[in-house]
């Protein structure tokens, strides 16, 4: 038996084993990051409610209206074969919907703001406003959306950051 095959039916030996196991959730910071070479197997699982993105900013006096985050990219022939800006976009609703799952574990809104999936949906909501001239904040809310309905805010908001200032901003 050559060293690959080995390799292989030993990956596959301990993904049964994790399957059987039923284990815990990660919760550990650095373990978090390892996440993302584990595969979701739950597509299709059933039609639900989807975490959606909206954001705004604030220059001057004036708030700007809310802007949905929508991760869609026009359909091409070559995106069969190289597809990185779809890929970055679904990444990032993932991102979203990684938060959405996080927030019941939290005990309060401080603990909330501590997860590590916060701190980087912040750091897209930033890179999506971008620098503006004038921007002095940013306030983000993630509300829960049924496919092909108009979310009401009062009723489906499962979060709404607090107010950032532009001052805080961090490359």
């Amino acid at each position: 038996m050559s060293l690959n095959v080995a390799l292989i039916l030993g990956y596959f030996i301990f993904l049964v084993g994790g399957f059987a196991l039923h284990s815990r959730p990660v919760i550990h910071p650095w373990l978090f990051l390892l996440r993302s070479f584990f595969p979701k197997w739950q597509f299709f699982h059933s039609l639900v409610l989807t975490p959606r993105l909206y954001f705004r900013h604030q220059t001057g006096e004036e708030w700007s209206d809310w802007r949905k985050f929508t991760p869609r990219a026009k359909r091409r022939l070559i995106h069969l074969v190289h597809n990185p800006q779809v890929n970055l976009a679904l990444s990032e609703q993932n991102l979203v919907e990684l938060l959405t799952n996080d927030l019941p574990s939290c005990e309060d809104d401080a603990a909330a703001l501590r997860l590590v999936s916060y701190r980087m949906v912040d750091r897209l909501v930033r890179l999506k406003i971008g620098v503006m001239p004038g921007f002095c904040a940013y306030q983000f809310r993630i509300c829960l959306e049924r496919p092909g309905v108009l979310a009401d805010v009062e009723r489906d908001m499962v979060l709404l950051s607090p107010v950032s200032p532009a001052k805080e901003w961090v490359s």
